[in-house]
């Protein structure tokens, strides 16, 4: 079988999937809607890669210790602008916005243009792996590979069958994901997944306090910290993840399980409907 990967999305999750891929030896094609967009994306990812080379779990991975090793890397990433240059490719990432009618889009022109072998796989963080399976005659083959933000420094990717997938599908996602350094879980297909349902609850609760007045963002994020030992207080996490990512996860987990701790904060609407958006534009609950 080729060492021939196809992510298609080449925002900030689709660019560091695609350089896992290459990290891991595959030849990967990336769409994009414009190629030449994508070439500071891909300086970016040089950069990601020195970082990377700093940091004792990447020590084993030798093509990482010189600029030579560092640079076929990148060279394994080959822009393109179409579904139909994903032909030969024996497994692809789709990381396109969460819109059900694009995936659906996606999904579709995908099961006639890539090999019967090729597994068809999706980075939602919402949507059902069925759902979107639908939109193929080769459900089989299609499964949910959820990576977290940043792909390169989270060590966890939740694989999640849908209703039809196969047991080779589910087998070759392990080991993609065993092979980029991650852990993989096998989850069953649920709302949310398994780290969304909890963090979104998580999340609202920290909305709630702010919004009842009992602590400000800053406050409550400290606490998170220094109290629970998180990375990041949720309000920075929330910017990090992007506010309207957050609100789509909230709203679809809420209209899937009817519970009103998932209902999207009046806050998080007030911030998207003004633009605040997150970190993806230097302002959301903080200034970037």
């Amino acid at each position: 079988m080729s060492r021939s990967m196809g992510v298609i999305g080449f925002g900030l999750m689709g660019s560091e999937i695609a350089l896992l891929g290459a990290m891991a030896g595959y030849e990967v094609t990336a769409v994009a809607r414009d190629v030449e967009k994508m070439q500071p994306v891909i300086t970016r990812l040089g950069k990601v890669l020195r970082m990377l080379s700093r940091d004792e779990k990447h020590f084993a991975h030798a093509e990482l210790s010189t600029d030579e090793g560092r640079q076929a890397i990148i060279e394994r990433i080959h822009p393109a602008t179409e579904l139909s240059s994903l032909a030969g490719c024996s497994f692809v990432i789709e990381s396109a916005p969460e819109v059900l009618e694009l995936k659906h889009a996606i999904f579709g022109e995908l099961a006639s243009v890539c090999s019967p072998d090729c597994v068809l796989a999706t980075n939602t963080s919402s949507y059902g792996i069925t759902q979107i399976a639908a939109a193929t005659d080769c459900q089989e083959r299609v499964i949910g590979m959820h990576f977290f933000n940043p792909p390169t420094a989270m060590a966890l990717v939740e694989v999640i069958p849908g209703l039809n997938t196969g047991e080779e599908t589910i087998s070759r996602t392990e080991e993609l994901a065993k092979a980029m350094g991650k852990t993989g879980i096998r989850v069953k297909e649920t709302p949310g997944f398994i780290v969304n349902r909890i963090l979104t609850a998580m999340m609202n609760e920290a909305m709630n306090l702010y919004e009842e007045g009992a602590a400000s963002i800053e406050d409550i994020d400290t606490a998170m910290k220094l109290g629970a030992g998180f990375p990041l207080g949720p309000f920075r996490l929330a910017d990090l993840v992007g506010l309207d990512t957050y609100q789509h996860t909230c709203d679809s987990i809420y209209r899937e399980t009817g519970r009103h701790h998932f209902m999207t904060p009046r806050t998080v609407k007030q911030y998207v409907k003004g633009g605040r958006l997150g970190r993806k534009n230097r302002s959301g609950f903080h200034k970037y």
